[in-house]
C-alpha cells in the first residue's frame, strides 16, 4: 500500500532526503549489495524522516533499498501505518491476524522476490533493532526465497551519513546552543538540597521547551562521591554544600545531537577546578592543530600527548572521542572513533564531520570524576568547538 500521510512536516525538504537516497545506493554498488535492508532507527530516521513509535524486537520494521532505480519499500506493521512520514510512498504491512513473528520475515522475503529484487541482500546487523533471533528469521526467510546471498550490510548507511549537510551542521549547532541555555539556567538554580533527579529533570524542560528532543542516551547527574561513576542515571542523593556534580549530556535538534560534559561544584575545589582548567587548555591546543582531511587518529594522538604533558594521565579514565549525528535511544555513540581501533572504520576530518572531543578523569579512592566533554564541527578551515558555556568548574 502507498503511505496516506498529509502534508509535508519534516526537518529537511525532500530533494536532501532524495540526495541521501542516491548517496547510499552509490555506497551499496560500492560494497556489491543489490539491497540493502535498513533496520537500524537511526538510519531510517535519516532517510525517511520516521520516527516509529516503537521498535518492538520481534518485528523487521525496515526499509528494503534496491541499488537501481526502483522505489524503496517500506515494511512495518498495520498498526504504525497512521505515524509514517511523506517520504513513505511504497510500503507493505503486516500483522494484521497479530502473528508478527515471523509473519513479517516471510512478508519481506515474498515481496522482494516478487518484485525481482532478490539479489546480494544486505542486513544491518549491528543494528539495534530487530532483536538477533528476528534476524535470523529474515537471513533464513530471504535464503529460502532465493537471496544469492545474505551478507553484513552494517556502516553502509552511517559511513554515508559521516559527512552532515549544511542544514545538518545547523541542527547541531542549535542543539549546542540549547545545551549552553539549560546549563545557565541550572547554574542559576542550583542549590544545596537538590536531588539527582530534580537536577536531571531542570535540565530536561530546559532542553525541550527550547524544541529539544529526547537524547539518544540517558544524561548523566552524579553529585558527591558518585561523580565518578559515568553515565550512571540520575538517583536520589541531594547535592550537599562542598559536592560536585557532574553532567554528561546530549541536548538534541531533530535528533541532532550535541555532546558536552560540564562540572559544577557547590564551593570551591581547588584540585578539580585545576584539572579542568588544565582539560580545557588541551582541548583548545588540540583542536587547533587539526585541519581539513586530517584523519582522526592525529587528533586521539595529540589528546594523548596533552594529557600526558598536563600531568593528568594518573586520573584518566577515557581520552578519545567518537561521531555524532542522528541517534534515538538506547545510544548516541556513531561507529567511528578518534582512535581507529575503537570504531569500525577509520574518521577523517572532512568538513561536514561531527565527533566529540572527551577526557574523563576521575581519583577513585575518593570516589569523584570530572571531565570535558565537546562537540567538534570540522570546517572549511579546520576544527570549530560551538557550545560556550565553560568547560571549567563552574562554582555556585
Amino acid at each position: 500500500m502507498a503511505c496516506c500521510s498529509g502534508g509535508w512536516d519534516l526537518p529537511f525538504e525532500a530533494g536532501e532526503y532524495a540526495t541521501r537516497l542516491a548517496t547510499t545506493r552509490a555506497e551499496m554498488a560500492r560494497r556489491g549489495i543489490d539491497v540493502l535492508y535498513v533496520t537500524s532507527p537511526s538510519n531510517l530516521n535519516y532517510l525517511l524522516g520516521h520516527r516509529a513509535v516503537w521498535f518492538d524486537p520481534r518485528n523487521v520494521t525496515g526499509l528494503a533499498v534496491p541499488a537501481g532505480d526502483a522505489p524503496p519499500i517500506y515494511f512495518d506493521t498495520y498498526d504504525h501505518e497512521p505515524g509514517w512520514p511523506p517520504t513513505i510512498t511504497d510500503a507493505v504491512t503486516y500483522g494484521e491476524h497479530g502473528f508478527y513473528f515471523p509473519e513479517g520475515a516471510q512478508v519481506v522475503a515474498d515481496t522482494l522476490k516478487a518484485r525481482g529484487l532478490l539479489g546480494r541482500v544486505g542486513l544491518e546487523y549491528w543494528s539495534w533493532a530487530p532483536g538477533g533471533p528476528a534476524f535470523a528469521e529474515l537471513a533464513r526467510r530471504l535464503s529460502g526465497a532465493g537471496a544469492a546471498e545474505v551478507v553484513d550490510g552494517s556502516w553502509v548507511v552511517d559511513h554515508v551519513r559521516l559527512v552532515k549537510s549544511p542544514q545538518e551542521v545547523a541542527y547541531t549547532r542549535e542543539a549546542l546552543a540549547i545545551a549552553d541555555a539549560a546549563y545557565e539556567a541550572l547554574r542559576d538554580a542550583l542549590q544545596p538540597g537538590m536531588t539527582e533527579h530534580e537536577i536531571d529533570a531542570l535540565l530536561a524542560y530546559e532542553c525541550k521547551r527550547r524544541g529539544g528532543d529526547e537524547p539518544g542516551i540517558r544524561t548523566m547527574v552524579r553529585t558527591g562521591p558518585q561523580t565518578a561513576a559515568f553515565h550512571a542515571p540520575a538517583g536520589d542523593r541531594a547535592i550537599e554544600q562542598g559536592d560536585l556534580l557532574m553532567i554528561d549530556m546530549s541536548a538534541t535538534r531533530h535528533q541532532y545531537h550535541g555532546n558536552t560534559a560540564r562540572a559544577f561544584s557547590l564551593g570551591e575545589n581547588a584540585f578539580w577546578a585545576d584539572a579542568l582548567t588544565k582539560l580545557v587548555a588541551a582541548r583548545d591546543e588540540t583542536c587547533a592543530q587539526i585541519r581539513p582531511g586530517d584523519p582522526t587518529i592525529k587528533l586521539q594522538r595529540l589528546m594523548d600527548e596533552a594529557v600526558d604533558a598536563a600531568g593528568l594521565r594518573d586520573l584518566v579514565w577515557w581520552v578519545g572521542g567518537y561521531v555524532l549525528g542522528i541517534s534515538v535511544p538506547p545510544d548516541w555513540v556513531g561507529h567511528v572513533y578518534l582512535n581507529d581501533e575503537e570504531g569500525f572504520e577509520a574518521g577523517v576530518f572532512d568538513p561536514g564531520f561531527v565527533a566529540n572531543w572527551e577526557v574523563q578523569l576521575w581519583d577513585l579512592p575518593d570516589g569523584g570524576g570530572v571531565g570535558v566533554i565537546d562537540t567538534m564541527v570540522a570546517t572549511e578551515s579546520g576544527v570549530e568547538v560551538p557550545a560556550r558555556f565553560p568547560g571549567t568548574l563552574t562554582v555556585v
